[in-house]
């Protein structure tokens, strides 16, 4: 959560003189102290009329600095009041949403901060109860938030004694890392799993853990350490375990490689750094090939002599629930690529790079597995075979090339570069997937999308019921998945548009306001009817988002309103594309922040950078890129 400091006297304001509207864009500019503090005053039968996703998730994080504060200076008392204050909060943000029947990012990262202090509270079984009701509510359609709820639950197994239900969800992890959003989470899997073996007794498994910590390809060196370090106290001694016969070669050059690394002196002190940085390279490129040599073994559960569940390495060659399926693809006529999430623009920015690699392997199949809500997105296309990444039963280790996108390489990419991001998406996602050379210079980087008969019709029937025929039409997407994306002024900007133009507006949600003349709100259609009438727009303005590369795919003249993200870098390969920034007037742009860091310039979730777009700029270059692309 985002929080600010405000000059305002939150004692003296009441909620008599404060409206909805006004507490929401509190909670949504990040205000959760004001908020808490405005809530807190509330009667209890007065809160429903502030149920709203960012007021409630601002009301948590405020309750929760609240108990921190409290448990610095032991005041029980007032910890056990705070504390049933932030489950009521929770449990109206939880019935708010079973009443509108969504779910957003906001109720479950709420869920994951309760469940941490309810731990630190030493509430464990509530804790427990909130976790898994997450996974009722939908939790799994936010893969990072998914793996950060199972740890939570294994490490409140762990401490109640709960052993073998610890180590089952560590394991389902390890074995569908597809699942983890972040390679650099798997060693941390790994070291608890060893140490949740170990309770149990299965010694033989808990040195296999250790040594597979040191084969998993990761680049934290520092967690590599804890790898070597353990397997030094297990084995007392180096020299001990290098000698040990029942340790394999593999592993024992594993140690060794690591163990003469740990021994390099620090050489930055003496500004001979490199050495250092060459040794670092040196080692996880021999990690990385004996990656390939020999692939890290999946891990699966099987039953020992007592009847409990233990994990093993199983042989690939041999699983016998996968041996027909390996069977058919001995001749390597198979390639997987792996997301567990979306978004719906970062999937259209994958289809060019998917066309390509189809074209590089035509006698291969493409097996995308996605979560089943994203199918939509491929409809039609006859690069991939889409399997459910969260129902089918497939395992990557049968497949000659897994390329796994739930560890975003876009996302790596730009965080390591910014504020420098040359790269667009497009060209990241290609070369991840081994689209290099002359096949990535000549491909083309227009998204594919593909629309059927049926719903052409079905937008020509809608623009035939809506008079839209003989109109100059124009498609607003109003908001991103992520609010600091949003275009503040928004509403300002759908009244002059209206008064010139039909204006189509787009959301996932119900919209509420611009009820102006020549507006026709699209929020009760399925997503791709409502990229079907899109699809008829003379031209389309939206926030850095799906329509972008929506419109790409069929050149429609776009308006794209871009803030912390660079837009000349994500609409470089969009012919008919004109995005609007705010770089004449602030030079701190582009930044690359998101969601979960504040704007430097106000502190706050919202940016400054998109409030300063002017309205009748977006108008005048609307008006401009029609009349050169004819409409």
């Amino acid at each position: 959560m985002i929080g600010t400091q405000t000059a305002i006297s939150i004692n003296k304001l009441t909620t008599d003189e404060l409206s909805f509207k006004q507490v929401a864009y509190m909670a949504y500019t990040g205000q959760y102290e004001l908020v808490h503090s405005i809530l807190r005053k509330l009667p209890v039968e007065r809160r429903d009329e502030f149920s709203d996703k960012d007021i409630l998730g601002q009301t948590i994080w405020g309750s929760i600095e609240r108990i921190r504060s409290l448990r610095s200076v032991h005041n029980d008392e007032l910890i056990k009041y705070e504390k049933q204050f932030l489950i009521d909060i929770l449990e109206q943000f939880i019935s708010y949403c079973n009443l509108t029947n969504l779910y957003p990012k906001e109720i479950f990262q709420s869920i994951l901060y309760v469940s941490e202090e309810l731990i630190h509270l030493a509430s464990l079984n509530e804790a427990i109860k909130y976790l898994q009701l997450a996974f009722d509510l939908g939790i799994n359609n936010f893969p990072n938030l998914r793996v950060d709820a199972i740890n939570k639950i294994t490490k409140i197994y762990s401490k109640q004694g709960r052993i073998e239900d610890s180590t089952n969800q560590l394991i389902h992890l390890i074995e569908h890392p597809y699942f983890i959003t972040d390679s650099n989470q798997v060693p941390d899997i790994l070291f608890r799993l060893s140490r949740a073996v170990l309770k149990s007794g299965e010694v033989a498994q808990y040195k296999m853990m250790l040594f597979l910590g040191l084969r998993y390809f990761y680049t934290n060196t520092e967690t590599r350490r804890d790898f070597v370090d353990q397997l030094r106290l297990t084995y007392r001694s180096s020299y001990k375990l290098l000698f040990k016969r029942k340790v394999k070669i593999i592993d024992k050059l594993l140690y060794l490689i690591h163990l003469l690394y740990y021994k390099l002196p620090n050489f930055h002190k003496i500004n001979f750094g490199s050495i250092n940085k060459a040794a670092t390279r040196s080692l996880l490129g021999i990690v990385y090939i004996i990656n390939y040599i020999k692939k890290s073994e999946p891990v699966r559960l099987k039953k020992n002599h007592i009847g409990n569940f233990r994990p093993v390495l199983a042989d690939v060659n041999n699983l016998d629930i996968l041996s027909e399926e390996k069977k058919t693809n001995e001749r390597g006529t198979r390639i997987l690529i792996t997301r567990a999430m979306g978004g719906i623009g970062d999937l259209l920015m994958m289809t060019p790079g998917l066309h390509a690699l189809k074209n590089k392997f035509p006698n291969k199949e493409i097996h995308l597995a996605i979560p089943r809500r994203y199918f939509q997105i491929f409809q039609n296309n006859p690069d991939v075979k889409l399997i459910d990444i969260e129902e089918d039963f497939f395992s990557h280790f049968l497949y000659t090339r897994w390329f796994n996108f739930t560890d975003c390489p876009a996302s790596r990419k730009e965080s390591r570069s910014a504020p420098n991001v040359k790269k667009s998406r497009i060209d990241i996602f290609a070369q991840a997937m081994g689209v290099k050379g002359i096949r990535l210079f000549t491909m083309d980087r227009r998204p594919r999308y593909f629309i059927s008969q049926d719903e052409h019709k079905f937008a020509d029937d809608f623009f035939e019921r809506a008079k839209l025929n003989d109109e100059a039409v124009i498609g607003i997407q109003l908001h991103s998945e992520e609010t600091y994306r949003d275009y503040p002024q928004m509403e300002n900007l759908v009244e002059v548009l209206s008064k010139k133009f039909k204006v189509l507006l787009f959301d996932s949600y119900r919209i509420d306001g611009y009820n102006f003349k020549n507006v026709i709100k699209i929020d009760s259609f399925r997503l791709r009817e409502a990229f079907a009438i899109a699809h008829k727009c003379d031209g389309v303005i939206a926030p850095d988002s799906s329509f972008v590369h929506f419109a790409a795919a069929f050149e429609i003249p776009t308006i794209a309103l871009f803030g912390p993200i660079d837009g000349e870098v994500r609409t470089k390969n969009y012919s008919n594309c004109k995005f609007i920034d705010a770089q004449d007037q602030l030079g701190c742009l582009p930044c690359w922040r998101n969601e979960n860091i504040p704007c430097k310039l106000t502190g706050m979730r919202n940016s400054a950078c998109m409030e300063s777009i002017p309205v009748n700029r977006i108008v005048f270059e609307l008006e401009k890129l029609l009349k050169r692309c004819g409409k």
